[in-house]
């Protein structure tokens, strides 16, 4: 719905009415008055975003190792330990990212533990 209103619109927009509306209707938040927040918000769309991206994707890979082995197994587990020394450090870059979670999870990795971090029910 945003990228349609802001790409397929050929008038003059004032961005900051259209956040403060955005804020209110989406988030439930009304915008700060006399500031401009979309002025400020420019590095997911100057290179930053690409970066961001990924380290959204290590949130979940992290939040779905703690939960689903450290967590669910002890913290202070030997054996989860030495499974992610074996798994995850000792291997470094010699591997592949994905191979060395699905290694250490026994599975593909799933989103559901950093859903559930960010306060979303799955």
């Amino acid at each position: 719905m945003l990228c349609g209103v802001f790409y397929s619109c050929m008038l003059q927009v004032d961005v900051v009415e259209m956040y403060a509306q955005f804020s209110q209707d989406i988030l439930g938040i009304p915008a700060t008055p006399e500031t401009s927040f979309p002025a400020t918000f420019g590095h997911l769309a100057g290179g930053y975003d690409a970066q961001y991206y990924g380290y959204l994707w290590s949130e979940v890979f992290s939040a779905d190792m703690f939960h689903s082995r450290f967590k669910s197994e002890g913290t202070m587990n030997p054996q989860t330990g030495a499974d992610y020394r074996r798994c995850i450090l000792q291997p470094g870059g010699s591997k592949d990212g994905m191979d060395m979670l699905k290694d250490f999870l026994g599975r593909e990795p799933s989103q559901e533990a950093f859903l559930i971090s960010k306060g979303l029910s799955v």
